[in-house]
């Protein structure tokens, strides 16, 4: 293994990134000084505005949470910037006839980043984890669906046996980790397994996590010098936390960071301005929603949603009083396009969007119109009730979100206008996940889901299973009817049997509307181009493991 920074080296780096810890909006700062070149360390610095909520493969929630397991963790195969799925520890890989079997072929010298031999036993291992406790690993469990059997033939064989064809399998190996087994395999419930906060983890991914500081934010990763298709060029990338976007946005135009994973759509067309900066946008595949509170009455615990958000009346008014258009060009500034399903459009090329899904036009006399039909009439202030009951609802949102306030505060005033009065209400991200998963203690939430590659994911946030502390699911949707198309979209092996399923699942989430889809944004990120070059461009991000791979400091 090549060198790591010495002790002298990094306790001065930890020094200057701690030192310069500023109050109210600053950010944790580190060096400013221009990329090393000529032998000393290349050290990229990444601004954004959260941070991980664990750095546990088997419960975490966040974005964040999953960059830096892409950074430290691989799995047999993942996803290049074409599409494709090309081999991370597997150097090969087939299919038995019937397609039930499928085995793989390690590559050769893989270590953990204590410098152990990898073998296919401990992959086996990691997978099988998932299959004998979802509960405990409640975020991937999803993902060994169908998984029957796996093993390890030998040091260099992981045989995977399924109970029927699976059509996705490389997209779903691709969010399997392989994890260091001793890290994991001492626990006993569930329970333990998510308390577990695995602040150390030892991956075989090009990057090594070298600190995570929960009090600043500040998370440093060396590069793996003994990555088995070759080290990175560059030494340490260092994620820093931004309490504003403002901050973020300036230290970026100053140099105090390189690049930032995610610009505000507000502030896209200011930072392309930027001397020495560059801007890229790519075609996104996530989506912002609003989600209404759909857990049922029988819930343990029993949800505090208001309840006339079950009347579909009311869901259907809340649509109608929304111009999405106008959220796009107030808070986007044009930067996204109108939502409809939880599919984008950007999945498969189009293929899995169902584009027969219409929305209702922006009116809110029509919206008042649904209102008076369904019984609710205004009282001396203004709002709606019926039966008793105010159409009177907490608006919260991700305060991590700079676009969110904004909405909020558009949604309530169209909102006022159809007699519902919604109090807007920023929260962070862990009192949301506490507040939704499993729970129901909200009555509408602004937040957002950034999609795979494959439906496959996106579909089961709605599975009711997910409902579950640690789980996906954050409406509460509860459908039978989509549970089975879920599964059997998973079994289906002919493409557009797959798709009409998968049309037909869109289809009853839209109406039934858990979620109203706002828009899908697209995919805005910036990097200073006078201090490094040779990212790679495309819809995975410039701070793919892949791309911060290949960047190198401009000479």
């Amino acid at each position: 293994m090549k060198i790591r920074y010495n002790f002298l080296v990094l306790v001065t780096l930890l020094a200057l990134i701690l030192s310069a810890c500023g109050g109210g909006a600053q950010a944790t700062q580190a060096p400013t000084d221009a990329p090393a070149t000529g032998g000393e360390p290349a050290v990229l610095k990444i601004g954004w505005l959260g941070e991980p909520d664990t750095l546990n493969p088997a419960y975490a929630f966040l974005t964040e949470a999953y960059a830096v397991f892409d950074l430290v963790y691989s799995p047999l195969v993942t996803e290049d910037a074409s599409g494709n799925y090309v081999g991370a520890l597997a150097k090969e890989w087939s299919t038995s006839d019937d397609g039930l079997t499928w085995t793989f072929t390690l590559k050769d010298g893989v270590k953990w980043h204590n410098g152990e031999a990898l073998t296919a036993d401990q992959v086996a291992w990691a997978i099988n984890a998932i299959m004998a406790d979802p509960d405990g690993w409640a975020a991937l469990s999803g993902y060994v669906g169908g998984f029957s059997e796996v093993t390890a033939p030998d040091d260099k064989t992981v045989q995977i046996v399924t109970e029927y064809p699976i059509a996705n399998m490389e997209y779903r190996l691709s969010f399997l980790y392989a994890v260091y087994p001793p890290d994991f395999e001492s626990f006993t419930t569930p329970e333990d397994l998510q308390n577990f906060t695995n602040d150390k983890p030892i991956g075989t991914g090009r990057f090594i996590l070298n600190t995570f500081d929960k009090d600043t934010g500040v998370i440093l990763l060396d590069a793996n010098k003994d990555y088995v298709d070759g080290a990175p060029i560059i030494d340490q990338v260092i994620y820093q936390k931004f309490d504003s976007a403002d901050a973020m946005i300036q230290a970026l135009k100053v140099g105090d960071i390189d690049l930032l994973s995610d610009v505000p759509a507000s502030a896209f067309e200011t930072v392309k301005g930027f001397e020495g900066v560059t801007a890229v946008a790519f075609d996104g595949r996530s989506f912002d929603e609003l989600i209404i509170n759909d857990v049922s009455e029988d819930n343990d615990p029993a949800p505090t949603g208001n309840p006339a958000l079950k009347d579909p009346a009311v869901r259907l008014a809340l649509e109608t009083a929304m111009n999405r258009q106008d959220i796009i060009d107030i808070v986007l500034q044009g930067q996204g396009t109108p939502g409809d399903t939880i599919v984008p459009p950007t999945l498969g090329g189009g293929f899995w969007h169902n584009p027969n899904i219409k929305t209702p036009e922006f009116s809110i006399e029509k919206a008042n119109q649904i209102l008076e039909d369904a019984g609710y009439v205004k009282g001396a202030d203004g709002v709606r009730e019926k039966d008793g009951v105010r159409l009177e609802f907490r608006l919260q949102f991700d305060v991590d979100s700079s676009n969110y306030p904004r909405i909020a505060d558009l949604l309530a005033d169209w909102y006022s206008q159809i007699g519902i009065k919604a109090t807007p209400e920023g929260v962070n991200s862990d009192t949301l996940i506490a507040a939704t998963t499993g729970v129901g203690d909200y009555d509408l939430v602004i937040w957002g889901w950034g999609a795979d590659p494959d439906p496959d994911f996106i579909l089961s946030i709605m599975v009711t299973d997910q409902f579950v502390i640690g789980g996906w699911s954050d409406a509460g949707y509860h459908n039978p009817e989509y549970d089975q198309l879920y599964l059997d979209q998973q079994a289906a092996v002919n493409k557009e049997e797959r798709q009409e399923i998968i049309y037909k699942m869109q289809d009853m989430v839209y109406n039934d509307r858990p979620y109203i889809v706002l828009y899908y944004s697209n995919y805005l990120q910036a990097y200073r181009s006078d201090r490094f070059t040779n990212f790679i461009e495309s819809p995975l991000g410039l701070d793919d493991d892949a791309s911060l791979a290949q960047a190198k400091p401009v000479q």
